[in-house]
């Protein structure tokens, strides 16, 4: 890759290079077929689909960098029973739903630069002519009957269970209550293809990807047999009819699988270019479905298997709890891009979080290592030598036949095994480096005190060269800010691939006008309302039995339920309460009122005339209530009532409930609705 010429010795110190291995990144290929999942939009973005699409997007960059045709899918599955009802939730026909959430994802992806060929949704009519095609062309093999389906269903996560599998009677995935199922169904005969899957991915080791996902998946099957899958479903209307029985819609994971097919499949000569796909990007929540179910459809319709399936981690906070509403720790990645940019959370998640393994969220990391490695390292190193080359030679510079005294070529080789090997965190672990040795060149060159002009272009050359080929590789992982560092070094960042990262080919022009690359961010810790505030639906009202004012009320709380005692008797008819959704505060510590305990209290507002209790009826039971713009997730410690006392939540003149200790910030649940209460004046103290 690097040409070398005589170097003069003066002013020169050598900074050893990493051993060099790999191949040569001027190697081209062919072609390069990289999918995500498509995503459920059931509800907005979240930080697990952010993390998705941006390993995605690095590797469909990383190939395009090196030659290949890439295509790049992303998209969203758009049909089941779990959208009909999210649908039916907002009060719109299920393709007015998902044309919205369409947007919103689409969005998404602008937002994080991820760069798809393709954005496929399933309700198109091409995927649902291909899907139908599948479908029928392995009845027309025998591999489809009709039978009866009687068992649990988990509407969630699209999923079938035995009673064995329940755990606790419940999903074994999301843990929440199962359907009791039975109904007229299609099924596939994949348990055919048990021995044949175990074989493949025996003799393909690179099939699933990292090898502790191979291993599981291996033990299951060979400690289980493969039962034949169910394809149809009856029992709702939102799908694809299937092409031999009208009546039936085809379940939605045999539907979603095959759009991986149908978005190569406009014509004979892009299918033949591009399948079988190259990566399939998943969670390793549906692990099963694109490692069993997939192959299996697959060997039954004649085709070729994926040459590997990349499992991911999950996301979790930053104290390695997962993220969900009913925790009230979730991030939305959106508002961390509007915040700090997205190559800020792209860099960050690609550094941080092992290939393959889960990962942990933190603002305050995040924050640390925008400032210490991309405004430190990357950013003071292009402004150092963009300053240094405006001072010296009126901000020109080209290759006056100058040696390479840092060849950062090795690293780039092993970089490239590194993405090859799908460690795209450890290639990301190379390049830093290298820019570490960059900064430890100048500090030993120190080109501001060489005399000679000469001498001086050289040093500075040599820094120039070389960030711009790392830069390169770097685009792949932070391309917004590669693409600002090209311009402010006036290269044309169209060219910039690797045929191009060759030590003597950049020309520098200098752009006069400069802001720094990465401008410090200063990060300030919210504070953290100590309440665990969540809503609940009133299920029961009964008198309380040694009390005539106090209520014994049993509330649903989504994921559990609890017994509150509450003093509402003489402002609420039991009638009035049953079916609210209203707030209560679970960290309380549980009491004994009167002989009956109460596990949380019931908030209302007091205004010394009436009482009225605080509501969120479009909310679901089990959502967080927080303070807006402040850190409220948890855990929570259990508090007395004192405590809670300390803390002032009080009415707006909206029949909003503010909080005095927080700007008088609002009090929303994670749905972006606001607590309201009715019938009090402005001011009244809730209690």
């Amino acid at each position: 890759m690097t040409k070398r010429t005589p170097l003069q010795k003066q002013n020169s110190t050598r900074i050893p290079a990493p051993a060099s291995s790999g191949p040569k990144l001027s190697a081209l290929s062919a072609r390069f077929y990289i999918t995500t999942a498509i995503d459920y939009p059931n509800a907005n973005p979240h930080m697990g689909h952010a993390y998705e699409k941006i390993v995605a997007d690095s590797y469909a960059r990383w190939m395009r960098l090196k030659g290949a045709k890439v295509h790049f899918l992303t998209g969203l599955d758009e049909h089941g029973q779990k959208l009909q009802i999210a649908a039916a939730e907002e009060r719109l026909a299920p393709q007015d739903f998902v044309d919205e959430k369409a947007i919103v994802f689409k969005d998404f992806c602008r937002k994080l630069a991820i760069s798809y060929d393709e954005f496929i949704r399933t309700t198109q009519s091409r995927h649902v002519k291909v899907a139908q095609e599948l479908f029928k062309q392995v009845f027309s093999q025998g591999e489809i009957y009709k039978g009866h389906y009687e068992g649990h269903y988990c509407v969630p996560c699209e999923t079938y269970w035995t009673q064995k599998d329940l755990i606790d009677g419940n999903c074994a995935e999301c843990k929440r209550p199962t359907q009791s199922l039975k109904e007229e169904s299609y099924f596939f005969k994949m348990s055919k293809y048990q021995e044949r899957i175990i074989k493949h991915i025996e003799t393909h080791p690179e099939f699933i990807f990292p090898e502790s996902r191979r291993k599981e998946i291996l033990a299951r099957l060979k400690k289980e047999p493969l039962r034949d899958l169910s394809v149809s479903r009856t029992s709702f209307e939102w799908g694809i009819p299937t092409p031999i029985d009208p009546t039936h819609v085809i379940y939605v994971w045999f539907d979603a699988l095959i759009n991986y097919v149908s978005a190569v499949k406009k014509t004979p000569q892009q299918f033949k270019a591009f399948w079988p796909a190259d990566v399939h990007v998943i969670g390793k929540d549906i692990l099963w479905f694109h490692t069993v179910i997939w192959p299996a459809i697959l060997y039954s319709a004649g085709m070729e298997l994926p040459r590997t399936v990349y499992v991911h981690g999950f996301i979790n906070d930053e104290n390695g709890e997962k993220m969900s509403k009913s925790k009230g720790n979730v991030v939305d990645p959106m508002a961390i891009v509007d915040k700090h940019g997205a190559d800020a959370l792209r860099y960050y998640f690609l550094r941080s979080v092992p290939s393959g393994q889960d990962g942990n969220f933190s603002e305050k990391e995040l924050v640390a290592r925008y400032n210490g490695e991309l405004a430190d390292t990357f950013g003071n190193l292009l402004s150092r030598v963009t300053k240094l080359i405006e001072s010296s030679c009126d901000g020109t510079l080209h290759n006056d036949g100058y040696a390479d005294e840092i060849d950062v070529s090795a690293a780039m080789r092993q970089a490239e095994e590194l993405m090859r090997a799908h460690h795209h965190n450890r290639a990301l672990d190379i390049i830093w480096a290298e820019l570490h040795r960059l900064n430890a060149y100048v500090n030993a060159q120190q080109p501001w005190k060489i005399k000679g002009h000469q001498e001086r272009n050289r040093v500075l050359y040599n820094v120039a060269e070389n960030l711009r080929i790392l830069s390169i590789a770097l685009s792949a992982f932070i391309p917004d800010s590669v693409t600002v560092l090209f311009m402010q070094l006036g290269v044309d960042a169209a060219k910039q691939n690797f045929a191009a990262a060759e030590f003597g080919k950049g020309l520098f022009n200098i752009k006069k006008d400069r802001a720094p690359l990465f401008p410090k961010i200063e990060y300030t810790e919210k504070p953290r309302l100590p309440l665990d505030l969540r809503i609940a639906k009133i299920e029961e009202v009964k008198d309380h039995p040694n009390a005539e004012k106090l209520y014994v009320l049993q509330v649903n709380l989504g994921r559990e339920k609890r017994q509150l005692v509450a003093g509402l008797k003489q402002w609420y008819a039991k009638e009035r309460l049953l079916g609210k959704h209203l707030v209560v505060l679970c960290n309380l510590k549980p009491a004994a009122l009167r002989g009956v305990e109460s596990n949380g209290m019931l908030l209302a507002a007091d205004d010394e005339n009436t009482v009225a209790v605080l509501e969120a009826a479009d909310s679901n039971p089990g959502d967080r209530v927080f303070v807006e713009g402040y850190d409220t997730h948890g855990p929570f410690s259990t508090i007395d009532l004192g405590a809670f006392r300390k803390i002032t939540l009080k009415v707006n003149h909206e029949n909003h409930i503010t909080c005095t200790e927080y700007s008088n910030a609002r009090l929303k649940t994670h749905r972006g609705e606001y607590v309201k209460v009715q019938h009090v004046r402005a001011g009244a103290r809730v209690r």
